[in-house]
């Protein structure tokens, strides 16, 4: 018997996970690590803080699971991508890891944009925080060895090899997606040096090197395991969801929030995300609270529960289907808690509940909340009907926020689309890696192996008796944030 170990990096843990062969997961183990916001709109976390969350979770996975390392014929990573490390010539971070809900560097996106003459970034785009680090930190770009993200970071502390994975090195914008190769062009539109990154570029189920024997020790495994490219996070959940033909799309709710559609690179209009299923891509849409606005509801207006252990996401359906029924509380909330990507890019627009009353109860901003999130899910995919058209294959849905049968039915009505959340929804893109290891090894021919493995649990089927609520609420909750865009620019944009 051998096994397949796969971390999956997410915004505020990592999901480490053993398989065996025909994608049976033997156990997972989720170590969290820490997330500060040292100003306005910044968002950092500790690039050894991700490692030692990976040695601690495979050593807890390993004694729960009683599994020889011995035996692990294979590892690949996830990880949240539009990330930046730069470190020295040890691999050593030089700086914190800048994550992709940060958004610093607004005013460098608009001066990018003003050289392309046209408003193609944001100051969450990689490309516009390395101009910030130009500009705000040159003593930085000097001293560094390689400007990395979390896969190619830990890739090196693993391997030690310098390499990016195709999937991730999309984010830096600094590609070429059609030759695979760095684009030379985006590199000296801002004057970043091309030697800061390494010439690299893998596929995911391209090996990247073997595991040295300092990691080895770090974590607890054996020298000597083959380690592959594996994918963003994103690319790894169209993998995981059995997104791998045109036509495919799923929704993920973790932390954020996001619609990808899957397409042929041959279309008139490819999506400009690249798959790992090779002649495909997929057209991506996501938003930066997702699932964190629920916890925000949550540790806001349910703390009593809370500190009395009650279950709080059962109270929480129970109360917004009991709210779904009342006519006369039409609370809004604009789910932008760390500004937005998708479907507007905004760094300075923030949350906001909506038409409050001295009869709101706790239940009306329950169903705010969770409506909110939907309704930013319609506006992406109204956006991608009206330049591709909608008439998917299928929906699926992955992410903790699928363990709700609230969110899913109601996400089913608002959309007005059939809505299938997988069987074991969290770990989607843990199985999506074990499709790459699986093809690196040679034990599968090709991606269709997923076929076999992708479980689905319940259709959602929308229900017209509730399309009129949701299409006016939807008109609302567009014209709210139109209406607001203006103030939350003068509340906001001082503090950036």
């Amino acid at each position: 018997m051998t096994y397949h170990l796969t971390y999956d990096f997410g915004s505020g843990s990592v999901k480490a996970a053993l398989s065996s062969q025909g994608f049976k997961l033997c156990g997972i183990e989720n170590a969290p690590y820490a997330t500060y916001f040292p100003k306005f709109g910044w968002a950092e976390q500790k690039p050894e803080e991700h490692w030692n969350a990976m040695c601690q979770a495979t050593k807890k996975l390993l004694k729960k699971t009683k599994v020889d390392p011995a035996d692990i014929a294979g590892i690949a990573i996830a990880q949240t991508a539009t990330t930046i490390i730069f470190t020295d010539v040890d691999g050593r971070p030089l700086t914190d890891c800048v994550m992709w809900m940060d958004g610093r560097a607004e005013a460098q996106a608009e001066k990018i944009n003003e050289r392309l003459k046209e408003k193609r970034f944001s100051g969450k785009n990689v490309i516009s925080k390395l101009l910030w680090f130009l500009e705000k930190k040159p003593d930085t770009v000097t001293r560094a060895h390689a400007m990395l993200d979390v896969s190619a970071f830990l890739f090196h502390r693993m391997t030690g090899e310098w390499a990016y994975e195709f999937t991730g090195s999309r984010a830096t914008c600094l590609v070429d997606i059609g030759r695979r190769c760095w684009d030379e062009d985006m590199f000296e539109l801002i004057g970043f040096p091309r030697r800061l990154v390494p010439d690299r570029i893998a596929g995911s189920t391209e090996q990247i090197g073997l595991l040295t024997q300092n990691a080895a020790a770090d974590l607890g495994l054996v020298p000597g395991i083959p380690l592959f490219g594996g994918c963003s996070d994103h690319a790894t959940a169209m993998l995981g969801t059995g997104c791998i033909r045109p036509g495919d799309a799923h929704i993920y709710m973790g932390t954020s929030a996001w619609l990808a559609a899957a397409t042929s690179e041959d279309d008139p209009l490819p999506g400009r995300m690249p798959s790992p299923v090779p002649g495909l891509r997929y057209h991506f849409y996501d938003t930066d609270s997702g699932g964190s606005c629920i916890d925000y509801l949550l540790n806001t207006f349910y703390t009593d529960e809370m500190k009395r252990g009650a279950d709080v996401y059962t109270l929480m359906n129970q109360e917004v289907w009991t709210a779904l029924e009342e006519e006369d509380e039409n609370v809004l909330f604009l789910p932008f808690l760390a500004g937005a990507s998708a479907p507007i890019s905004n760094t300075t627009v923030r949350a906001s509940l909506l038409n409050l009353t001295r009869s709101t109860k706790r239940r009306h901003i329950a169903l705010a909340v969770m409506q909110g999130v939907c309704f930013n899910l319609r506006w992406m995919r109204d956006i991608h009907r009206e330049r591709n058209g909608w008439n998917p294959n299928f929906l699926r849905g992955i992410g903790g926020g699928m363990a709700s049968e609230v969110f899913a039915q109601m996400l089913a009505d608002v959309l007005d689309t059939p809505f299938t959340p997988l069987e074991n929804p969290r770990f989607a893109g843990n199985l999506g890696l074990q499709s790459c290891i699986e093809v690196g090894l040679g034990k599968a021919r090709d991606f269709t192996v997923l076929d076999d493995v992708v479980t689905c649990g319940k259709t959602y089927m929308p229900r017209s008796g509730y399309q009129k609520r949701y299409d006016r609420m939807y008109e609302c909750y567009r014209e709210s944030y139109q209406s607001l865009e203006d103030m939350y620019r003068k509340l906001n944009e001082t503090n950036r």
